[in-house]
């Protein structure tokens, strides 16, 4: 009987990562976010029911700022430019230090690099098409 509860315990862990995988439904889009210079990276895929995965993080001040970047959900407006917002999660340093919730500005699907500015800074943020278009 142990043997059994235990197969079934273990069937359940292999089933509930492909359940949760499905619920995002079809990747959309795909992006990349990255500093030029100290700062941080970020990225991954975005799925067609608005939310996002993947994930990133940030340091500042020689590694006295840490945070985890999660992103959350995206946005498509009239013009097909696209907005993605992220959770951030400070590791190190001030809890005030970065906004809990980051949105990047308005910007098309290139499938190449554009460059950004946020906080100032230069960065490099790419949104491709998941399956390219003929």
């Amino acid at each position: 009987m142990r043997k059994l509860i235990l197969l079934i315990a273990v069937l359940a862990l292999l089933v509930v990562p492909t359940v949760s995988a499905r619920a995002q439904g079809d990747v959309e889009y795909t992006w990349s976010l990255a500093a030029l210079g100290q700062g941080g990276w970020l990225g991954g895929p975005l799925f067609e029911d608005g939310s996002a995965g993947g994930g990133g993080a940030f340091s500042a001040n020689n590694g006295q700022l840490l945070a985890s970047l999660k992103p959350v959900s995206w946005t498509e407006d009239a013009d097909e430019n696209i907005t993605i917002c992220f959770s951030v999660t400070i590791r190190k340093g001030p809890a005030d230090a970065l906004p809990p919730m980051i949105c990047t500005p308005p910007s098309p699907v290139t499938d190449t690099a554009i460059r950004i500015t946020l906080f100032g800074d230069p960065h490099m943020f790419r949104i491709s098409n998941a399956i390219p278009e003929d």
